[in-house]
């Protein structure tokens, strides 16, 4: 197993430290990987400070030091839920929220060449009472790069924006949708976990709508909780990674006809049942990475076997999957390192 560290020590460091506190960040709440791990984005956070979290991008292999954007425009600042690059890693779009009592929150998106923020929209409207904290919006985005989606957990809203200049595209009046999105190569299709008022949809069921006629198709998976999703490069299945029973479960649905496969993939302890994961589809076919206590495995979700475990993590690490497939990158505090995968 080849291990890569990406950054080199303090690049992670917070600039503006609080007085008798290390510069360390705290946290990493989120980090996003391009192809080849030509580019990596990280999102550190320091709890109870919300304000003092930063977002930066890194050129592996490079001399340069790391950019940071502003994701916080005042104070107290925002912090990244998700964090996403555009093909080839031209552009970057985040999730932000506040502290864990603002119910409100934001999707802004970069173009990096400058890099220079693009777009910012509002979101988490409450349109059922009763759901709770923000949990923060789920992000996808096509693979021609022309189209964001998010899911909304607060609002139970599924949204879709022009990645150009962030009009709305796709806002399916009366279709919730909670737990995990994902947009097809085109941008015409958009697949989310169905969530009528006030309860998920029975069956595991995954709505998948064309944004062009507004036609929904459901698809029965049986898992209870959908953890995440992501569309064939061909459009014709789509994988999806959730837990049913305790267990994870990688379902493979054929989109045009085609025969949907089910297969367990491994036991989760109780606190990770509900988390969140983002598969990729690659040339080796569908990978998620998966967490189970302190360790991750890198799963084969068409064939059910594992390819990687990387164990002793702290509660405050993320990792992310190049969309290539190639790569695992696991960020903490102390820094980021790279983790090549071998599907053959």
């Amino acid at each position: 197993m080849v291990v890569r560290h990406l950054c080199a020590p303090g690049d992670l460091d917070i600039r503006r430290p609080l007085p008798g506190r290390p510069a360390v960040a705290q946290r990493v709440t989120a980090v996003a990987v391009s192809e080849g791990v030509a580019r990596v984005a990280v999102a550190t956070a320091a709890p109870w400070f919300p304000g003092f979290g930063e977002l930066l991008v890194f050129h592996p292999g490079s001399d340069r030091p790391p950019a940071r954007l502003a994701a916080a425009r005042r104070i107290p600042g925002a912090v990244v839920r998700d964090l996403l690059f555009g093909p080839g890693g031209t552009t970057l779009t985040a999730s932000l929220g506040g502290a864990d009592d603002q119910h409100v929150g934001q999707v802004a998106h970069w173009s990096l060449g400058g890099p220079a923020e693009r777009w910012r929209r509002s979101v988490s409207r409450p349109v059922y009472a009763g759901y709770g904290e923000f949990g923060g919006v789920r992000l996808a985005v096509s693979g021609d790069g022309e189209t964001v989606a998010g899911c909304d957990q607060s609002s139970r809203s599924v949204l879709a924006w022009a990645a150009d200049d962030g009009h709305q595209v796709a806002d399916p009046a009366g279709i919730g949708g909670s737990e995990a999105v994902a947009v097809d190569a085109d941008g015409s299709r958009l697949a989310f976990r169905l969530c009528r008022p006030y309860e998920r949809a029975p069956d595991g069921a995954i709505a998948v709508l064309d944004r062009y006629d507004g036609s929904v198709t459901t698809f029965p998976t049986g898992v209870t909780w959908c953890a995440g999703l992501v569309f064939a490069p061909d459009g014709r299945s789509l994988a999806v990674i959730g837990t049913t029973d305790g267990t994870a479960l990688a379902v493979i649905l054929g989109l045009d006809g085609q025969e949907t496969t089910r297969r367990a993939l491994a036991h989760l302890p109780g606190e990770a049942r509900q988390q969140i994961v983002r598969p990729v589809w690659g040339p080796a076919g569908p990978l998620a990475a998966v967490r189970a206590g302190r360790t991750v495995t890198v799963w084969d979700l068409a064939r059910g076997r594992s390819l990687l475990s990387v164990p002793d993590l702290g509660r405050s690490t993320a990792w992310a999957l190049s969309p290539d497939g190639r790569a695992l990158v696991v960020a903490a505090p102390a820094g980021v390192r790279a983790y090549d995968l071998d599907p053959d």
